[in-house]
């Protein structure tokens, strides 16, 4: 895989918002990949060769399973500066309790480009400057 492709993690269980924040990725130059369910994500930042580097997520998927929360704490044990942004229309005041480190929470509803935005600016503040 070209190795200056950057690959997004989307998971997102609302089709429409599935889709635009997709959409809305691609159009800023990254490359997604997509879940669904709380299951698929997992097993797709488990993978032995995941690419990606960032994920963006929706903290409540499905009642009774893992959360965003749960898919950010467990990608971030797999790579400890991977940018994550949450989505969410209900759980921003959990935050500060769930949410890992140098992480961005966008409310819903948002404007797609804030998705962007925010995946942009994770991971150019991640990156290293040249000396």
């Amino acid at each position: 895989m070209d190795t200056s492709v950057v690959v997004v993690l989307v998971v997102e269980d609302d089709p429409l918002i599935h889709d635009i924040v997709g959409e809305a990725l691609v159009d800023g130059g990254f490359m997604v990949a997509q879940a669904s369910t709380p299951e698929d994500a997992r097993d797709m930042i488990d993978a032995p060769d995941a690419p990606y580097r960032a994920l963006v997520t929706d903290i409540n998927l499905a009642p009774g399973k893992p959360t965003g929360w749960d898919l950010a704490r467990r990608a971030r044990e797999i790579n400890s500066d991977l940018p994550v942004v949450y989505m969410t229309g209900d759980s921003q005041d959990q935050w500060a309790t769930y949410g890992v480190p140098n992480s961005v929470l966008i409310t819903k509803p948002f404007a797609p480009s804030q998705v962007t935005t925010a995946v942009s600016q994770l991971l150019n503040a991640a990156s290293p400057t040249p000396t």
